[in-house]
């Protein structure tokens, strides 16, 4: 939290000196000359580098929100460190490790389009690029209210103020609605899942979104899957040697209960009636 606070610090910092132009420019590697008003887009543009690779925190290569390396936080942790070993310049140190997102371990990319690479929406946590982005932006306009701000005390960014009152002009403005603070609550029973059955939450701890999950067994048959070492639904992607324990005990898990559940309602839906009507072997 402390490296990360004192690399904004230091690039704020600069952006007051003269010339401030060319050494952010240069230092980020950006595509055009910066000015002093992107800089909450560049603070965005690091910011959301750091909270997608913390999300696909996956023990293999992945290209779910870019081309990365298996376990990309400790990758891009790497290549910080090595920058500062290297250059001592702690705004490169950042720069690079917030590229590693944006450009993968291929490193095609000459320079950095901030705009392209990061498009500001209604969740503040980022919503990529392309339809799919559109797609979960429009979402959080209507289906999810997600105005939680960060506050620099319960997170490591940055002060920036989102809440129901900016949601909803942000929405208005791009899509002509604006987002229900009760809808999901409405919709999917808000915390109260004493009454429903048959409910696997399934939630890795390496993804920051667990800390919305449901983490307890709610009753006998709605439960709680831990996955210590998953990030952003690891149980639900495909089978991978690199899988660590915790994901496949978690499948077994999954499994077992669902062949469970549908037995008990094969059982339940079968009557003598029916048996006339089974064919025989």
């Amino acid at each position: 939290k402390q490296w990360y606070q004192r690399r904004v610090a230091i690039t704020a910092g600069i952006v007051k000196t003269p010339g401030y132009q060319a050494s952010v420019t240069d230092t980020f590697k950006l595509c055009k000359t910066f000015d002093v008003s992107q800089f909450n887009h560049l603070v965005g543009w690091a910011r959301n580098a750091m909270l997608m690779m913390a999300m696909v925190d996956y023990p293999y290569p992945a290209s779910f929100m870019g081309e990365l390396p298996a376990w990309p936080v400790k990758h891009s942790c790497k290549m910080m460190l090595e920058e500062m070993e290297t250059s001592g310049n702690e705004m490169r140190a950042l720069a690079v490790g917030a590229g590693l997102l944006y450009n993968g371990t291929d490193g095609t990319k000459s320079c950095f389009n901030i705009y392209e690479d990061f498009i500001e929406c209604a969740d503040i946590t980022g919503c990529g690029t392309g339809p799919e982005a559109k797609a979960w932006d429009f979402q959080c306009c209507t289906e999810f209210q997600l105005a939680t701000p960060s506050t620099n005390v319960t997170d490591m960014f940055p002060p920036l103020e989102w809440n129901l009152d900016i949601a909803s002009k942000y929405c208005e403005a791009n899509y002509k609605v604006s987002p229900d603070p009760v809808d999901a609550s409405l919709n999917y029973w808000s915390a109260d899942f004493s009454a429903a059955s048959n409910i696997i939450f399934s939630n890795g701890l390496l993804d920051p979104w667990h800390a919305g999950g449901v983490l307890e067994d709610v009753n006998p048959t709605v439960k709680a899957i831990i996955i210590a070492e998953g990030a952003h639904h690891l149980d639900l992607r495909g089978s991978n040697k690199d899988d660590p324990m915790s994901v496949i005990l978690a499948r077994n898990q999954e499994v077992a209960l669902i062949a469970e559940w549908l037995g008990q309602k094969a059982t339940d839906n079968f009557t003598e009636d029916d048996s006339a009507n089974l064919v025989h072997f």
